[in-house]
């Protein structure tokens, strides 16, 4: 697949580019400072400089593609945040006014979700009392980006995680429209193996999918 890669420098965008290059994908990583993509990705991928606030200067990077994969998140949970409803704001527009390529992956948090799926102690305690306090800035931004999603008019996947760890990936558990029971973190790694697979399964257009170990 050709596909375009946001949040290329994150923990999880890393892992995006290193497996999508690895499998044989053609990649284009958009970033805001190149140095920060290990030396080793950037001599395999095409690097594009941007800023992904700015439709015009991403829409060329978007042209064209099978799939773009959103790996942006905030990183500061501490503090208010908007990053990830305008990233979304700005890709889609910038995929509007490419045309040709419509599949949208985005990352997302389960904690903001209590639902079919989970447990009832997680569903009406620890997501809705405790997690939506401790996580609360993050919750409130991908609650306003999640729907920017949904009404995009392209063909999108939303996948939702929990915690993210380091640890080595393995085989992740997933769900579609639904939580994993006790899918209270993944790592890193199997969270970029589920945008991978969900880029590349059609079929999962306009689903939630749940991913955790």
């Amino acid at each position: 697949m050709k596909l375009t890669v946001f949040g290329a420098t994150g923990g999880t965008g890393r892992q995006v580019v290193r497996q999508a290059v690895d499998a044989g994908h053609e990649v284009t990583a958009v970033v805001r400072d190149r140095a920060r993509l290990p030396a080793e990705l950037r001599d395999r991928v095409e690097v594009v400089e941007a800023d992904v606030m700015d439709p015009g200067a991403i829409e060329e990077t978007v042209k064209g593609r099978d799939a773009v994969i959103s790996a942006i998140g905030a990183r500061d949970l501490r503090s208010p945040s908007s990053v990830c409803a305008d990233s979304a704001r700005s890709i889609i527009a910038a995929m509007r006014a490419a045309g040709g390529g419509r599949r949208l992956v985005t990352a997302s948090n389960t904690a903001m979700a209590p639902g079919p799926g989970d447990d009832p102690f997680t569903r009406y305690v620890v997501k809705p009392l405790i997690l939506a306090r401790i996580l609360r800035y993050m919750i409130d931004d991908m609650r306003r980006a999640e729907p920017l999603v949904r009404s995009s008019g392209l063909d999108w996947t939303i996948v939702r995680a929990g915690r993210l760890t380091d640890r080595p990936g393995k085989a992740y558990r997933s769900a579609i429209d639904r939580n994993v029971l006790g899918g209270f973190q993944i790592a890193r790694a199997d969270l970029a193996t589920a945008l991978l697979d969900a880029a590349a399964d059609p079929a999962l257009a306009g689903h939630v999918i749940s991913a955790g170990n």
